[in-house]
């Protein structure tokens, strides 16, 4: 095979690890505590309630599925991680991305419509009576 050939090769499975990589980045972020007591978390006392919150790559998303369950979500888009950020619809029924127009469930992050493939970054979210840790730690 001759060098040029090598070359290329090397070329493009380089640039396809890159793009494998930025397609699961992710950024790392110090645990977040959020009180359900405190006033600013008011929408997370009713299920399906939802707030934004600093972390991740573009923010997070917590949503309320019932009062034993919340869950974390990065607002990155993965069809777009570097656009806009995903927004809670207003029905609240669902994520959507404006700019690409997918949107995501809430049970799992998974992709409903528009390009996306995969389904938003998943962080830990630990309970402690009214008291909520959301980890770094990836759980999708």
């Amino acid at each position: 095979m001759s060098m040029k050939k090598n070359n290329r090769r090397l070329s493009l499975s380089f640039a396809f690890a890159l793009a494998c990589s930025a397609m699961y980045a992710q950024a790392a972020f110090s645990p977040i505590s959020v009180n359900l007591n405190y006033p600013q978390f008011q929408k997370l006392k009713l299920d399906g309630g939802a707030v934004y919150l600093d972390g991740g790559l573009k923010g997070l998303i917590l949503y309320r599925a019932n009062e034993n369950s919340y869950l974390a979500f990065d607002r990155a888009c993965p069809h777009n991680p570097n656009g806009e950020m995903v927004q809670v619809d207003l029905s609240s029924l669902f994520m959507v991305d404006h700019a690409c127009r997918s949107s995501f469930n809430f049970s799992d992050g998974q992709p409903t419509s528009g390009p996306a493939q995969r389904p938003l970054v998943q962080y830990r979210v630990e309970q402690e009576g009214t008291v909520l840790k959301i980890t770094d730690e990836i759980i999708n």
